[in-house]
């Protein structure tokens, strides 16, 4: 099919609420990941005077799951995006929404991370480089190339660095194959009984194949393990959200697939924490995280679709939000958790206090961000808040609307 004989997009896509709901926990549950990093025994931008088992579990356990959660969610984005509003104005959206705020963030957000990691003693910094002055005298080289050696990083932003650069580059295919009504076909193999599980085999490969090469960078440029598991991803989801029936099936099996979540997820656990099990070959290792991490994508899908696609109050408002929180919550976290570097005692009350102050804090940033025009730019908000809650009474009459009629 030409392009000029190409229907419309279909401005009146439902907006999936399941989606948008399961995307605002995975950014919400970051206050907890980045607090647990504080006390965890890897080396982090800044670190508490002491370790603790608890925090490592936290962390590994998250690990296993949460980027991939969020890249998945991107991928179902970007079919949504696609079929409501074409390719050329996707890719507009993407680079408006992705490449400013990560810009953005890298000039105004994340220098203060790198500054107060320069300042703070500790052997258990990801970069040992120091600094002694003010953050003032810290601008003249804030912006030296690149960290570790010197400062100049996207930290956290390497999310939205990957998920600017996987848009534009798999967007064109993917629409193309959209356009053609080709989505379900390529997954019907997989809807029913375990079969959506075969999905996760080209990730365990790569995994495999690519990972004792490539380590983890999030420099973009080595990090070639990372890519190939994460693009994956993104198809997947892209995939998955345009089979009604594979959604309907991965829906129908939650409960079974949360059970198998829960067991392959204490199993790596358990290698984290057992020096036999950590011997185990690199293959089987890789089978349990990936295979642990697919299961419990499938469990948060199934779960969503079945009770979070509605409106959820300050859930459903804080989609607004996600992505600016998104870009300030780590600062705020290495800026607290800097300021407590003296206390001590507690340590279960001092993770609570930097999380809970942290979310405070961001969502008042957040708020004032959404305040004029130039910040809501910086940090991909789009509209005004009344312009949204204008348009969100409007659907939410239409739908009243609807529902009536029916």
């Amino acid at each position: 099919m030409r392009v000029l004989d190409r229907p419309a997009p279909d401005s009146h896509a439902a907006r999936r609420l399941d989606i948008d709901h399961l995307r605002n926990i995975a950014v919400l549950l970051l206050l907890v990941f980045h607090t647990a990093r504080l006390f965890n025994a890897e080396p982090w931008h800044v670190k508490d005077a002491s370790t603790y088992l608890a925090a490592d579990l936290v962390v590994r356990a998250m690990n296993q799951w949460h980027m991939p959660l969020l890249f998945l969610l991107a991928g179902m984005s970007l079919h949504l995006a696609l079929a409501r509003r074409g390719l050329a104005a996707t890719l507009e959206e993407r680079l408006l929404r992705l490449a400013v705020p990560l810009a953005a963030g890298m000039v105004l957000i994340v220098p203060p991370q790198v500054y107060i990691e320069r300042i703070t003693p500790g052997i258990m910094r990801m970069s040992p480089v120091d600094f002694a002055g003010s953050y003032v005298d810290f601008q003249s080289v804030a912006f030296d190339c690149c960290y570790p050696q010197a400062n100049l990083s996207w930290h956290h932003l390497w999310f939205v660095a990957y998920l600017l650069v996987y848009s534009l580059a798999l967007a064109p295919a993917l629409d193309a194959l959209q356009s053609r009504g080709l989505t379900p076909r390529m997954t019907a193999w997989a809807t029913g009984g375990w079969r959506p599980f075969v999905l996760v085999v080209p990730i365990v490969m790569a995994e495999v194949l690519l990972r004792p090469r490539f380590p983890n960078t999030q420099d973009l440029i080595h990090d070639w393990a990372n890519h190939a598991h994460y693009v994956v991803l993104v198809v997947i989801g892209w995939a998955i959200v345009g089979n009604p029936a594979l959604e309907a099936a991965v829906a129908g099996r939650r409960r079974a697939n949360t059970a198998v979540a829960f067991v392959l997820a204490g199993l790596w656990i358990a290698i984290g924490l057992s020096p036999a099990l950590a011997q185990l070959p690199l293959e089987a290792r890789v089978a349990i995280r990936v295979t642990g991490e697919w299961a419990c994508l499938l469990a948060f899908l199934g779960h969503a679709r079945s009770h979070l696609d509605r409106p959820l109050g300050w859930l459903t408002a804080f989609s607004r939000y996600a992505l600016p929180f998104y870009i300030v919550h780590q600062t705020v976290i290495v800026l607290l958790g800097r300021q407590l570097l003296g206390w001590s005692e507690a340590p279960l009350l001092k993770f609570l206090v930097v999380m809970l102050a942290s979310g405070a804090i961001s969502l008042a940033a957040c708020r004032l961000l959404d305040s004029n025009p130039v910040t809501r730019l910086l940090v991909g908000l789009k509209g005004s808040r009344r312009l949204v809650s204008d348009r969100l009474d409007l659907g939410r009459t239409v739908d009243r609307g609807l529902d009536r009629q029916r």
